[in-house]
């Protein structure tokens, strides 16, 4: 039996060579050791999950990850030149630069920062934006310099708020980002709305509940997305 079980996946494309004989499609997961393990893992492996490869299917490398970080999600920016691995269980974004092999992990202190979820960058490529479940904000960071640069956080007795925050999504066309209410960390309380920022200053703007029940309703909302090539903008 091996000793971790994949939990979470992420899939795009890492490396293109200049012709196709030689293209490569890869993907990221991140992993982590099955319970009451001696010894606990954590890492990221590369896949080739190109179905002409006679590679495919196999892990063709691991990176190292702290034991105790427990990483949770992959996300690329829109260039797919860096990926960004969020946690549960410390304060750190990591960061791998695509470009530069072999690839190596940056670690990011986002202190403000618990329990990390979902992150999202700009079009331009220039700002991600990540939510703290458990701290109740969202982070504001430098994508080039890759450090935080911003807390943003909203608490009652204000209309517009920012609680348990999990899922995000943005259109830099009408410099909105989007930001889902989802639960406590130790789920004895969730959310039923989705708040409204201004993108470009992380200006809280508006909350919008999600559930026609009466409050509270705790729909837990997830995820949420635009619309592709919606217009007008369409969530």
């Amino acid at each position: 039996m091996k000793r971790y079980r994949l939990f979470a996946f992420t899939l795009g494309l890492l490396l293109s060579c200049s012709t196709l004989a030689s293209a490569e499609i890869l993907a990221l997961l991140n992993y982590e050791s099955k319970p009451d393990q001696p010894v606990r893992r954590e890492g990221i492996a590369i896949m080739d999950i190109d179905p002409e490869s006679g590679n495919f299917g196999k892990i063709l490398m691991e990176i190292p990850l702290p034991p105790d970080l427990v990483a949770h999600h992959i996300f690329f920016n829109r260039d797919r030149s860096k990926a960004y691995i969020t946690a549960l269980g410390k304060s750190i974004l990591h960061v791998v630069n695509l470009r530069t092999f072999p690839y190596r992990l940056q670690a990011i202190d986002v202190p403000d920062c618990q329990m990390g979820e979902d992150l999202a960058v700009s079009e331009d490529n220039r700002t991600w934006y990540l939510t703290c479940m458990g701290s109740d904000n969202v982070i504001m960071g430098d994508a080039l310099l890759d450090k935080p640069i911003k807390t943003v956080s909203a608490a009652k007795p204000s209309l517009a708020t920012i609680q348990y925050p999990h899922g995000i999504a943005i259109h830099n066309g009408i410099d909105r980002l989007l930001v889902t209410s989802t639960v406590k960390p130790d789920m004895s309380d969730a959310g039923d709305s989705i708040t409204v920022l201004e993108a470009a200053s992380g200006k809280v703007l508006s909350t919008h509940k999600v559930s026609s029940k009466p409050s509270p309703a705790k729909a837990a909302p997830v995820e949420v997305m635009f619309s592709p090539n919606a217009n007008p903008p369409v969530v």
